[in-house]
């Protein structure tokens, strides 16, 4: 099957990224044809283009019209609807936040779906369909890739904060250091980005994380307290473990406030053998393989749906769209990643100064290195002068030292006076 699948962006490593990148990899090698269209792209799409997938900005550059289009993100995946109008597709809905994670109004989308509970309530409320009409596609986990860990000590030692956001961040650092625990940092709040994620945390006892990546941190075997700037979860235990996953440990559970008391007394909880059945548990219901034979079976199923429209209404549908998306322009939204850059940004601004006066100190050091260079130049100068000058002393010396030496002497000297230098 030819599938084309959308993103807003392939720059960095938010969730949605890294879903684009598990699903067009995957399948590939299930033997898809499979391309990826994203407007802005960066290292994250180099990644795919490195493992033989085609990846755009330019939808004129897919080679083949797609039997289905796997949309993230509605104005992303209205576009590449636009442009091959005869190809249907299905909507994955990322957040109950962002308007362009909001239910598309276009009438070959076929199938909507949802990573977790709140986002399906959102696109039961946007459409007014059935809850059992949005299919629930969860995250999954690579398992090849996120192996397990060493067993866990019985006392934690060194920790991992995993954080696009931050202003949980100074009650997780007071919360570490009350709790003896070593305390690293991963993510977009600290401008701080990895690739080798799944080899990093096999370093680490506890992670404080949401959504995929606590969900990542469970499957090579920390303990892990769910928690970030929104709020606190607290540790994920057996008994927790279903009701938080089909909210994808994100904003849903959230619930509590977050201070350094209540993040201490969660990392109190930490039970090593617990966290073992939580990664068992979350290694066995959360497979990339069971997620890629659902999607699968959807995109068979959107590709053998009826999906012949009345090209005047598609197309009005998609002026209809177009309209609402220059609204949303208007009023200043963003895209996905905004939080990313926004806190990059951030972190730039913190850290100018110190860039700035590393800047002027390399200009200092510069221009003292050449100053020394120039200074070095002159003493050797002056060296190979006064070498010279106590060399003619020596010879005068040994002129001087002879009866007939010294009358040659003073007859030249007395020659320079009376005609002057030869």
């Amino acid at each position: 099957m030819r599938v084309l699948t959308t993103n807003c962006a392939l720059r960095g490593r938010s969730g949605s990224e890294i879903v684009t990148i598990d699903l067009a990899s995957g399948l590939r090698q299930r033997g898809h044809e499979v391309a990826v269209f994203a407007p802005l792209l960066g290292p994250s799409a180099d990644i795919l283009r490195r493992r033989g997938i085609i990846v755009t900005d330019r939808l004129e550059d897919v080679p083949w019209s797609p039997d289905v289009v796997h949309g993230h993100h509605n104005h992303v995946l209205a576009s590449a609807l636009a442009y091959f109008a005869n190809s249907p597709g299905l909507f994955v809905c990322h957040s109950t936040a962002y308007w362009f994670d909001g239910a598309p109004r276009l009438p070959r989308v076929k199938r909507l779906c949802a990573v977790d509970e709140a986002c399906r309530a959102r696109l039961v409320a946007e459409t007014g369909a059935s809850r059992d009409d949005i299919v629930l596609l969860m995250n999954a986990v690579d398992l090849d890739q996120f192996a397990p860990r060493a067993p866990l000590p019985a006392t934690p030692a060194r920790a991992l904060l995993l954080a696009k956001n931050n202003a949980h961040v100074p009650a997780v650092r007071d919360a570490a250091r009350a709790s003896g625990l070593a305390l690293d940092e991963i993510g977009s709040a600290f401008g701080r980005e990895v690739d080798d994620l799944h080899e990093q945390l096999r370093n680490y006892d506890i992670v404080f994380a949401t959504a995929r990546m606590a969900i990542e941190a469970m499957a090579v075997g920390c303990a892990v307290v769910v928690v970030d700037g929104r709020g606190l979860a607290g540790l994920a235990t057996t008994a927790t473990m279903e009701a938080w996953r089909i909210r994808n440990f994100g904003i849903s559970v959230l619930t509590r406030a977050v201070t350094a008391e209540a993040v201490a007394a969660e990392i109190g909880r930490y039970d090593a053998l617990d966290a073992a059945a939580v990664s068992a548990h979350i290694r066995d219901v959360a497979p990339l393989s069971a997620y890629l034979d659902q999607v699968e079976a959807l995109h068979r199923e959107v590709a053998a749906a009826p999906h012949e429209v009345d090209p005047v209404e598609d197309l009005r549908a998609a002026g209809l769209f177009i309209a609402e998306w220059l609204r949303r322009l208007g009023e200043g939204m963003i895209p996905e990643n905004f939080d990313h850059l926004q806190a990059a940004n951030a972190f730039a601004a913190e850290h100018r100064a110190v860039v700035d006066e590393n800047a002027s100190l390399r200009d200092e050091r510069d221009e003292m290195s050449r100053r020394l260079a120039g200074s070095a130049a002159r003493l050797a100068t002056v060296e190979v002068e006064f070498a010279k000058a106590v060399q003619e002393k020596i010879d005068l010396a040994r002129i001087l030292a002879s009866p007939l030496g010294a009358l040659r002497h003073q007859a030249e000297a007395w020659r320079r006076r009376r005609f002057g230098p030869k």
